[in-house]
């Protein structure tokens, strides 16, 4: 399940936002809608998780039958 962490820095007020459980570029999605919502945060860099891509498992079965 996607989450945003995000931190407010009471003394100088920067925003720090996390996205997480989003797998690859997807995230940027999310990291969108969390920036609109709460502003530009401070600085802006991907995380590991962000390179990963979806796995897509292909499955073949045979035909059973005439």
């Amino acid at each position: 399940m996607p989450e945003v962490e995000f931190t407010l820095d009471p003394a100088t007020g920067e925003l720090t936002l996390h996205v997480k459980g989003v797998v690859g570029p997807t995230c940027d999605d999310v990291a969108k809608l969390a920036k609109q919502l709460l502003g530009e945060p401070g600085q802006e860099r991907t995380t590991a998780e962000y390179y990963q891509r979806t796995q897509v498992h292909s499955q073949v079965r045979p035909k059973i039958g005439p």
